[in-house]
């Protein structure tokens, strides 16, 4: 009989958990055979140290802790023996205990006048004169029952008096039964009730629905190992040809069952070829091919590194086998490695001998092209598909593109394993230098988009070379199509932040259609444990992995690839034992005839790991239709004639209120200054009142735009119970002093924390260590006024990710969800608060003509509210029609160009008129100097973004005259810039400035970390260069344009930067980030460039240089401002 301790997981026999629990203290014991923890009968006291099991002569056997023995039994009923801890007996007689607690009538079952003979064999009263051997029976009224059932050879003392308690207990029976004596239940309190009902709920929301019955006590398997090469290259055949082709037929695994049955046909499954000798380790014996050694691009199929040139580019590579076929022999493989050597003795993984191209450069989704057998996957162009153009633009016209599951590779994405090497910022690495007119734009063209050593060039604001054309997917034939294709998107992503672990061990299952097997990884002297857990929690004992936290499993050159979550785990002789399976949706057999050195495992970040939970919660028929686009979506058009709390609302503002309360989804388009933030105040009043439905969940991508809509309420609803939660990054900046730092739950909970608890609240903030029971009383109580905060809370604000947070688990239902900035939320991201249970409404609040998210993956840039706007299941989305932030003469060009007309002001010249500016809309004529480029290495990627100097200087003097003539706060000024590099630059300027910067205040830096695709720093990658940082000088706020959407100010100095011969304006040409860019200011626009450069950039620019110039508001000399 095993025993496994619940405080540290350990698991061994009777004798070594005692000792273990003798020299650790630890509590808690689980008897793994009877699956129950073992506790007192009368109070379910664990505590192991005061439990004794007690038998009473050959009458019975109890368990009990000290305090109820000593309230039971007086001094002359005490037991004639008794195995307990100290004495170094209680596990040695559980098993007895366990046997008498459970005994009953082998005929009928019954448990009480039972009789005994020593063969085990037991009879009640009423079956034993059937049987012929009556006379070899002891009843257990004799007195001497347990010696005859359990074979006891001590005598019976006679001298002792019988229980007092009336013979043997029953009605024990199995565990968590009570015993004779009948206890009046408590009456439940209001708190424990809450604490109950919180327990259920976090329960039910927290449960991944399982499709195996496996489970780590009957898990039956098989040690995966290293195949002959080829058998190993008939498998990774066999395995493709079960991969099916097209993106739109992935999750229709029909054939794969058929193929399975055909393949085991080969032997290839016979356990003695799974006993491979270490001599087939093809790793040791292959050499280099010829075409490989002086190349000077790195593979990095099975490399299992990240070192800086493993980059490569893709007209060099040859053929990776699939599945890395090539098996090492050892089932244990080994870690990371790191340096050169190592890296370069690992470049003859994955080759074939014929040398054929790798395809992982050629990666992701795509509709319309040819699949294994030339067939097309699907003959509608963009149904469940998507398109991707990798490489140069003279490759457009191949349109290469892969499925998650096909026989190609997903792209090569550098790593470094210094990971504070891999995180520069601008500030740190950068160089500026002036980039003559040859070199500026003639190097990424000869290279085709990499330098000479292999690197990736990369523009701050355009997409990779690889991902030159993306066609996101419009619809999907079903739900695990569709999950599929964005897990395999999340896989990209999480490869660009996350290391590979490679040192562990499978067991496969013996039967085939399991989607469960066992992982092993060692838990002592693993640096791989790092990768999953900060090495000071790892210290404090805090396991590495947890039950349902999500891996992505791939073969070792990533191109097949599973996505598994942990089911079950346990602490076994140093290793975690870690029971995985599949996720539904996984199309893919399980590989049971590779090694383990074949497969490694990819963490998962926690906001990834939340979307893939969410994937497993999305149920809602409504909700499925609409992520697959394929049935319009139900609009119910009905006056209400609601009695609305302001009489400021205009007409489509009343329209967009009333639609919602008819219907379950809402697509409100809302361009900048319409009044968003007062619609969606009116909405959560008129649910509030009408429907008493809570809580009512608002989300968005950004703190900032909740937070506006949160002040808003808190000002003017006090009433109303509301609840800001955040993430941990954030909380340090929401302290008391906040405008919302009361409502935020980590403050209610610091309040209401009792005093020792502060105190260990206040030293994790300040990253001391503190104790393993510290830690777990801090948890206990935090959780516990947590739960009871948000379950009275009637409006909750928090970011998309955040709201698959452990807070909101307690919430049964929460019938109505608002999102806001619904265009910069991730498609992927969306589907947190969209799994969330008893949502009846979901609001969209969004405006596709302004930017969306950020992603390495483009995939992962689009936003739920663009797709349904584009595939038109979505047939009438609403309008906010009025705009009131800007100044008509900044609103007129993009009203007409941008929003066609369809917007209007809501505002007068008179109403946003300011003192002394004569000109609301002025454009300064800025060319006196070429931009410069400033080059950032991160990675295999060399990114680069731009400055102006010459535009620095004159905008110093703008806001001089800004400050000093027309008496503008500098906090009513923002400078905004495409480029992250001229923010910094202007930022050092405006800091040393005297004028400006009188005090000499040190800059201050906000930053709204939108989610995961879109955050500053993803770990050196291209998107890094474009964060959310805004940089703020006493006062006065500097941002790219991309930070400050959603952000307004009376006053906006717009700095252009791009100024060469060639014309070019990168990513200016964006139509979305320039209305961004307009449409920031509330009184004042004032445009730098050049205009020359600008109008020959693109057609857009153009209009708007013209429209400029009609207004006659071009000047070459700031005397006229």
């Amino acid at each position: 009989m095993d025993f496994q301790c619940r405080t540290c997981s350990q698991a061994y026999d009777a004798e070594q958990m005692m000792k273990h629990l003798s020299s650790t203290r630890h509590k808690t014991v689980f008897d793994t055979s009877n699956d129950e923890d073992i506790c007192c009968e009368e109070c379910q006291d664990k505590n192991i140290h005061q439990l004794q099991i007690i038998r009473f002569g050959g009458e019975d056997m109890i368990l009990l802790c000290n305090s109820c023995f000593r309230k039971e039994y007086s001094e002359t009923e005490r037991p004639s023996t008794s195995y307990s801890l100290q004495n170094g007996s209680i596990l040695k007689f559980w098993e007895k205990y366990v046997k008498v607690r459970e005994c009953c009538c082998d005929e009928c079952g019954e448990e009480s006048n039972l009789n005994a003979n020593r063969n085990g064999e037991v009879l009640c009263d009423k079956c034993l004169p059937k049987s012929n051997r009556a006379k070899d029976f002891v009843s257990e009224k004799s007195g001497r029952f347990l010696y005859i059932y359990l074979g006891l050879n001590e005598t019976q003392n006679s001298t002792r008096k019988p229980r007092k308690k009336g013979g043997r207990r029953v009605g024990r029976g199995k565990k968590g039964r009570k015993g004779a004596k009948i206890k009046k239940e408590k009456k439940e309190t209001f708190e424990a009730k809450i604490s109950r009902i919180a327990y259920e709920v976090k329960k039910e929301n927290s449960t991944i629905q399982s499709s195996s019955s496996s489970n780590l006590r009957n898990f039956k398997g098989f040690k995966a190992v290293e195949s002959d090469p080829v058998v190993a290259a008939k498998v990774s055949k066999s395995e493709t040809s079960r991969s099916n082709p097209g993106p739109s037929n992935r999750n229709k695994g029909k054939g794969n069952k058929a193929n399975h049955k055909k393949n085991s046909g080969n032997g290839i499954g016979k356990e003695k070829e799974r006993k491979t000798n270490i001599r087939n380790n093809v790793r040791n014996s292959q050499p280099i091919p010829e075409d490989r050694k002086n190349t000077n691009s790195r593979v990095t199929t099975n490399s299992g590194g990240k070192g800086k040139n493993e980059s490569v580019d893709k007209h060099q590579l040859p053929q990776p086998k699939a599945l890395n076929g090539n098996g090492s022999g050892s089932t244990n493989t080994t870690g990371l490695k790191k340096g050169k050597k190592e890296h370069a003795g690992q470049k003859t993984k994955g080759n074939d001998k014929t040398g054929n191209k790798n395809p992982r450069e050629a990666k992701l989704n795509s509709a319309g092209r040819k699949n294994a057998l030339g067939k097309k996957s699907n003959n509608q162009p963009n149904k469940g598909t998507s398109r991707w153009t990798i490489g140069s633009d003279t490759e457009s016209s191949r349109e290469p593109s892969v499925s998650p599951n096909e026989n190609t590779t997903s792209i090569t994405k550098s790593r470094n394993h210094n990971k504070k090497a891999s995180k520069p910022t601008l500030n740190e690495k950068s160089k500026t230098t002036t980039i003559p007119k040859k070199l500026e734009t003639k190097n990424q063209e000869k290279n085709n988009g990499k330098t000479k050593d292999g690197k990736l060039i990369y523009e701050e604001g355009e997409p990779l070379t690889r991902y030159n054309t993306f066609k996101p997917t419009l619809s999907y034939p079903d739900l695990n199509t569709y999950l599929n294709d964005y897990s395999f998107a999340l896989f990209l992503e999480q490869k660009l932040e996350n290391e590979f672990v490679q040192n562990f061990n499978i067991l496969w299952p013996r039967n085939e259609k399991d989607t469960a097997f066992i992982i092993n990884v060692e838990k002592n002297n693993n640096s791989e444990l790092e990768k999953l857990l900060p090495a000071n929690l790892l210290a404090l004992g805090r396991p590495a992995f947890n039950e349902r936290q999500p891996f992505f499993f791939c073969t070792q050159d990533e191109q097949k690839v599973w996505y598994i979550f942990i089911k079950e785990l346990s602490i076994q002789r140093g290793k975690y034992v870690l029971l995985v399976e599949l996720f539904s949706w996984n199309n893919l057999s399980l590989p049971t005839k590779n090694g383990s050195s074949q497969f490694k495992l990819l963490p998962t970040s926690a906001q990834t790991s939340r979307i893939l939970f969410a994937m497993t919660r999305i149920t809602n028929p409504k909700f499925i239709d609409l992520l697959l686009g394929q049935k319009p979506i139900k609009e119910i058009y009905f006056d209400n004639r609601l009695k609305f709390s302001s009489d400021k609302l205009n007409r489509s503002q009343k329209t967009a209120v009333e639609h919602v309360l008819n219907n379950s989804i809402t697509i409100l388009q809302g361009p900048p200054g319409t009044g968003k933030t007062s619609t969606i105040e009116e909405i959560i009043i008129q649910v509030i009142e009408r429907f008493h439905a809570f809580p009512i969940l608002c989300v968005a991508a950004s703190n900032i735009a909740i937070d506006n809509i949160a002040e808003k309420i808190m000002e003017n609803r006090p009433q109303i119970k509301i609840l800001r939660i955040l993430s941990k990054k954030k909380e340090q900046q929401y302290s008391d002093d906040h405008p919302l730092g009361e409502i935020c739950l980590h403050n209610i909970v610091y309040k209401n924390l009792s005093p020792d608890m502060q105190v260990v609240a206040n030293r994790t903030r300040r990253g001391e260590m503190i104790s393993k029971s510290e830690d777990t009383k801090f948890y206990k109580e935090k959780n516990r006024i947590t739960n009871k905060v948000v379950s009275q809370s009637q409006i909750i604000f928090t970011t998309n990710i955040a709201a698959g947070g452990r807070e909101l688990k307690v919430i049964k239902e929460c019938p109505v969800v608002i999102m806001d900035e619904a265009t910069q939320s991730s498609e992927a991201s969306t589907l947190v608060p969209l799994s969330l249970p008893g949502i009846r409404n979901f609001v969209f609040v969004g405006d596709e003509k302004q930017l969306s998210s950020f992603s390495n993956i483009p995939q992962l840039e689009t936003s739920l509210f663009e797709r349904v706007l584009s595939n038109g299941t979505y047939k009438n989305p609403l309008m906010l029609d009025t705009q009131y932030r800007m100044h008509p003469k900044i609103s007129e060009f993009p009203i007409k160009k941008i929003y066609n007309g369809e917007l209007k002001d809501g505002v007068t010249d008179e109403q946003k008129a300011w003192p002394g500016v004569q000109h609301p809309l002025f454009f300064y004529q800025c060319d006196l100097g070429p931009e410069s480029r400033v080059r950032s290495t991160q990675r295999d990627i060399v990114g680069f973004t731009y400055e102006n100097k010459h535009e620095c200087v004159e905008i110093v003097k703008i806001i001089q005259i800004l400050m000093l003539d027309k008496k503008v706060p500098l906090e009513e000024i923002g400078v905004i810039t495409p480029y992250s590099a001229q923010r910094d630059l202007l930022s050092d300027i405006l800091t040393k400035n005297v004028v400006i910067n009188p005090k000499q205040i040190s800059m201050q830096q906000e930053y709204d970390e939108i989610e995961l695709f879109n955050a500053a720093g993803s770990q050196g990658t291209a998107g890094s260069l474009q964060n959310n940082v805004i940089n703020i000088i006493n006062g006065l706020h500097v941002a790219t344009v991309d930070s400050f959407q959603g952000h307004e100010k009376s006053f906006i100095i717009f700095s252009c930067v791009r100024n060469n011969t060639e014309n070019k304006i990168g990513f200016l040409r964006d139509k979305r980030r320039l209305n961004v860019a307009l449409t920031r200011a509330k009184h004042g626009l004032i445009v730098v460039g050049n205009k020359n450069v600008l109008r020959k950039g693109d057609p857009l620019w153009k209009d708007y240089i013209t429209y400029l110039e009609e207004q006659d508001v071009i000047f070459t000399d700031l005397t006229a401002y």
